[in-house]
């Protein structure tokens, strides 16, 4: 039905925690969207505006989920150095743990030929120093700029507490590495930015999932974006707002919580809901 390589992207509205009353309860509720990215190996986010009436402010609502997302997804010996003091963060100690494999204990991934995050800490005429959450500090003859989060590959010992080091793209590593998180003034706009081969709407007035299978294999798709409604209003209603039609802006529309015996599913209950059905039909 889909490549074993398929990427999943998935789309979340800015309202998506509106409805938490205060900051801590925002974390909390974030922290379980970023667990479900990371289990189900999303391999971008974008948190599109969608203009609800509800919410006061979306660049600030927006910027809450990409901030503590970003912070989740960044390795924990690098947060210091990417992330200043801020009140969004305030509650980041709430945060459950990714353990996904760019996220190594101490003693993991420390021999040469392993794969690691670092970032830019100091530039020279010769290269820069880069931290690596190990006890040495990577040495590299690139250009790059201080503060720059790059992958790299270990090489050996230089001494004087000093490692070899390449910067690769993501793509060599080879196994799950994190999600992107993007941001888009619209649904629409959001669509563009990820540039997926096939997108999938989800709505409790979609086609169930299992009639849509055909159309989905059919395609063969490499990359597939899912979108999600928000608190206040589903992904129908968003699309109406937003001046599009939902029926042409995406592939398929599905309701892949059939029957449902609650009046309302909360959008991070459909996310898990959602991405545990497409993971059994890429794995199936």
């Amino acid at each position: 039905m889909f490549r074993k390589s398929t990427s999943f992207f998935v789309l979340l509205p800015s309202s998506l925690v509106a409805d938490a009353p205060d900051i801590r309860q925002k974390t909390l509720k974030i922290g379980s969207i970023g667990r479900a990215l990371a289990i189900f190996r999303v391999g971008k986010v974008c948190i599109y505006n969608d203009d609800d009436s509800h919410v006061k402010n979306q660049a600030y609502e927006a910027k809450i989920i990409s901030t503590l997302l970003h912070y989740m997804e960044t390795p924990q010996y690098l947060r210091k150095l990417l992330f200043p003091r801020e009140r969004e963060l305030r509650y980041a100690g709430l945060l459950p743990p990714l353990r996904i494999p760019s996220h190594p204990l101490a003693d993991e991934k420390t021999a040469a030929g392993n794969y690691r995050e670092a970032v830019v800490i100091d530039v020279g005429k010769t290269g820069g120093l880069l931290e690596l959450g190990i006890r040495e500090r990577g040495l590299t003859s690139e250009k790059l700029s201080i503060g720059q989060r790059v992958t790299v590959r270990l090489g050996e010992g230089l001494g004087e507490d000093k490692r070899a080091i390449e910067r690769v793209p993501r793509s060599e590593v080879g196994e799950y590495w994190g999600y992107e998180v993007l941001r888009a003034k619209t649904l629409a706009e959001a669509l563009k930015v990820l540039k997926a081969d096939y997108t999938i709407g989800t709505s409790r007035y979609g086609q169930n999932l299992y009639e849509a299978v055909q159309a989905i294999r059919s395609s063969n798709p490499r990359s597939v974006a899912v979108a999600f409604g928000g608190s206040y209003a589903g992904l129908f209603e968003i699309c109406e707002r937003q001046g599009v039609d939902a029926g042409k802006l995406f592939d398929v529309v599905i309701n892949t919580i059939p029957s449902q015996g609650a009046a309302t599913v909360r959008t991070e209950e459909a996310l898990v809901a959602t991405l545990a059905l497409l993971n059994a039909l890429i794995e199936g």
